[in-house]
């Protein structure tokens, strides 16, 4: 073969490795540094961008390093920490994370998984320091929620400057051994029956209170009511009277004709309170047998007929 034909294809197999490394794709799901010399030129689909697809670059000269944009996870297990009591404690954690800042990122920590081992190291300091604060019982009961947002926040600020950001902490697993757990059950229990008798004795307290409350105010409610009930009667009272007084006024005899009558009723009783069978008084039910008059009046008027005939019948005694 002709040594112009060996340059040739030569040529063209370098022309071919050339075009191959002149494009590369960046995924979705990506972001892509485009590095000259080791130094970073250009950045492809940081957070907040949406720079996917084919990209160019100078091949031979410049090349690329990809970095994850999705939140990534990273487990942090059987962290030893002391209490502040000096008990031991075992936890595990999760750290939820990102690339944020993909230039940081390579320029303080370079690779991805060089970025996940100082983060497990600053997690365990994050995580003893703010546990190391904290009695077993508080971090196993309410106040673990706290904790880590505590713990994440702390995080963040060691971790500041290298292009990660904390997401997330959540502490999976604390264990005790059995002779602590035991110790800190003791502790848990005792707070717990503290804090129930506090809890009755200030309801009985608040009982109280209530019950002398209400019965304070029965009683004003009562008085109020009697006095409104006797002022009403005494006015009623008053109003009957003037009514009275002015029937009188207005036509005398008529009113003592109707006093006659009221007092005839008075004296007889009910006409319907007793049955007559066979000339005999019978007494219906519960209801009493009218009235006996001991002494007759001399002048009812109207009344004289109804006297004679209550005579005649024995219904009245002289």
């Amino acid at each position: 073969m002709k040594p112009f034909g060996i340059l040739g294809i030569a040529a063209l197999v370098i022309a071919v490795v050339a075009a191959l490394n002149s494009f590369f794709i960046v995924d979705q799901r990506q972001q892509s540094l485009v590095l000259q010399v080791g130094a970073a030129v250009q950045s492809y689909n940081e957070p907040g961008q949406d720079e996917a697809g084919l990209k160019f670059k100078i091949p031979f000269i410049q090349s690329v390093i990809t970095y994850d944009k999705r939140n990534l996870g990273l487990d942090v297990p059987d962290i030893e920490v002391f209490a502040s009591n000096q008990e031991q404690l075992l936890v595990d954690a999760f750290v939820r994370w990102k690339i944020s800042e993909p230039l940081q990122f390579y320029q303080r920590l370079g690779t991805q998984g060089e970025g996940e081992s100082q983060l497990v190291r600053f997690s365990e300091t994050a995580i003893r320091n703010a546990l190391g604060t904290k009695l077993p019982e508080e971090i196993i009961s309410g106040q673990r929620s706290e904790l880590m947002d505590q713990i994440r926040d702390a995080l963040s600020d060691a971790i500041a400057g290298r292009g990660i950001q904390i997401v997330d902490v959540r502490i999976k697993r604390v264990d005790l051994p059995p002779d602590v757990s035991e110790r800190v059950f003791q502790r848990m229990e005792a707070t717990r029956n503290q804090e129930a008798e506090d809890i009755r004795a200030r309801g009985d307290r608040d009982a109280q209170e209530i019950t002398a409350t209400a019965e304070k105010d029965r009683t004003v409610i009562l008085a109020n009511a009697r006095q409104q009930a006797e002022t009403i009667r005494g006015e009623g009272d008053a109003r009957r009277n003037e009514i009275y007084a002015e029937a009188y006024e207005r036509d005398p005899e008529f009113f003592r004709f109707q006093r006659a009558l009221i007092a005839c009723e008075q004296a007889f009783g009910v006409a319907d309170a007793t049955e007559t069978a066979g000339g005999n008084t019978a007494r219906v039910g519960n209801v009493a047998p009218p009235t006996r008059i001991v002494v007759g009046p001399g002048n009812l008027g109207l009344c004289d007929e109804f006297i004679d005939q209550a005579r005649a019948s024995g219904q009245v005694r002289n």
